[in-house]
């Protein structure tokens, strides 16, 4: 390993196999401010990457500003995702004592100071709790006052597993001068993308073709195309190959970093800018694996895990629905795998499973909720 942060998540790479029509697209909306662009498809195709590298090449060619927000990340309403776009765009603002209404106007101001030259990148529009729609609907609309231009360099992207209702509307839609959908990676263009992170990663000569080949092949199969899963990968299998002193990272090491047993697949890092109760359900899963011994837990069982640690915390407990949710998201962020029992069960049931080391994990996400909500357990479960 030479550099492994260039397989993480969040490092966006200058090249992007198979993603130079979509980047070219989006370079050109940004540089000419064309209107608002409509990005969307499954997990893992893409999306952010080309966008934020887009915003990166007309920033430094242009020199235009750009905010960009992942609304997964906590806190995850309109009016704190609205503080942070006017926080990088300035010399940032009060937290608190700031209505909504008094963010989008300031926002409207400095975009009027700048001629409307500023962009603004909003990803994961689907995953934001309270006031999505009202936060797109202002930003779509921040001319109509008189005091702003339009803001013709935003970037609106979501996961079309979870497509909110609000963008499937014609009378949204109709903003969006630019509507472009990613479609899922084949096996070939992962082994390609594979093979370009491997090269900046790894040393030259440390990895076999065959073994890029087993994760693009396990990517496609099973992960739908994912490359964010395929990168997971990539890293845990070379990580393992590390640690056991191999010169060569092959397919064996994809294999068993595949199984889960050894290294995890999930990029830890992320936990701390996720949703507190999203961190709870892990908890849960992870205190699950470790008790039980099992790989696989049920989702009854993980929603009187997930009570027990929320209610031990102190925290309001959400409901099925909600639980269910959440962990739809976490599978799509590659941290949970869910599957449908099968032969061996009785009646149909849904099984999840954790990507990652159950104690490593936990560790983690204690040290995290201990910082935010205090030692668990605050109070006692009733």
């Amino acid at each position: 390993m030479l550099d492994e942060e260039k397989l993480s998540h969040s490092h966006i790479p200058n090249r992007l196999p198979h993603r130079e029509e979509e980047l070219k697209k989006i370079r050109y909306a940004l540089e000419m401010g064309s209107g608002p662009l409509l990005v969307y498809g499954r997990t893992g195709v893409g999306k952010t990457a080309a966008s934020r590298l887009a915003a990166r090449l007309v920033a430094d060619s242009t020199g235009t500003p750009f905010a960009y927000v992942n609304c997964s990340f906590s806190p995850r309403t309109a009016s704190r995702v609205l503080s942070e776009i006017i926080r990088q765009l300035s010399d940032g603002m009060p937290d608190r004592g700031i209505s909504f209404q008094d963010r989008l106007s300031l926002l409207g101001t400095m975009v009027a100071d700048l001629d409307g030259e500023v962009g603004v990148i909003l990803d994961e529009v689907q995953d934001l709790t309270r006031g999505g729609e009202e936060l797109v609907y202002s930003l779509l609309r921040l001319h109509e006052n008189g005091q702003a231009p339009s803001l013709n360099r935003l970037v609106v992207i979501y996961r079309e597993e979870t497509r909110p209702q609000f963008l499937a509307e014609s009378s949204t839609l109709s903003f969006f001068t630019l509507k472009l959908r990613f479609r899922p990676y084949s096996q070939e263009q992962l082994v390609d993308i594979l093979r370009a992170r491997a090269q900046e990663a790894l040393r030259p000569d440390a990895f076999s073709d065959d073994a890029l080949r087993e994760i693009a092949r396990l990517t496609a199969s099973y992960q739908e195309g994912n490359a964010r899963y395929a990168l997971s990968l990539l890293r845990a299998a070379a990580l393992l190959a590390e640690s056991e002193g191999s010169r060569v990272l092959d397919v064996e090491h994809v294999r068993r970093a595949e199984e889960g047993a050894e290294v995890s697949t999930v990029d830890l890092s992320i936990l701390g800018s996720l949703d507190l109760h999203d961190q709870l359900i892990l908890l849960a899963v992870a205190r699950l694996h470790s008790r039980l011994g099992e790989r696989w837990v049920t989702m009854g069982v993980l929603k009187e895990e997930y009570r027990v640690i929320a209610e031990g915390y102190g925290i309001p407990v959400f409901k099925h629905t909600a639980i269910w949710r959440r962990v739809k998201d976490l599978g799509a962020l590659g941290i949970l795998e869910i599957r449908r029992s099968g032969k061996g069960m009785r009646g149909q049931t849904t099984l999840i499973s954790l990507r990652a080391p159950p104690e490593e994990l936990s560790e983690i996400v204690e040290g995290i909720l201990n910082r935010k909500v205090g030692k668990w357990p605050i109070r006692t479960p009733l």
